[in-house]
């Protein structure tokens, strides 16, 4: 089930994404495929700590969800179903 973009928890997700260029940017670059943080250094042009902490801070809001946790490098990392709503109401509203 998707979650009610008029709930709180959806509003209070989407205006955090808003406050951030670097978190949009996240979300647009990994809705098109699954990447690590490496690839998505690579495409943004920015610090690997940067991208890091977003994804962090994105997979805390359950955002960015990270599919193989258990690995030390190579981590792959995708949209949740909020992080998709999210993403569909920067791209197309």
């Amino acid at each position: 089930m998707l979650p009610d973009t008029n709930s709180p928890t959806y509003i209070d997700a989407f205006a955090y994404v808003k406050r951030s260029k670097n978190r949009q940017k996240v979300i647009k670059i990994i809705e098109k495929s699954r990447m690590t943080p490496s690839e998505i250094t690579e495409t943004m042009n920015v610090r690997f700590s940067l991208v890091s902490r977003v994804l962090r801070e994105l997979k805390d809001k359950d955002i960015v969800v990270c599919l193989n946790e258990n690995e030390k490098t190579g981590k792959l990392y995708k949209l949740t179903r909020l992080g998709l709503l999210i993403y569909y109401e920067l791209q197309y509203k």
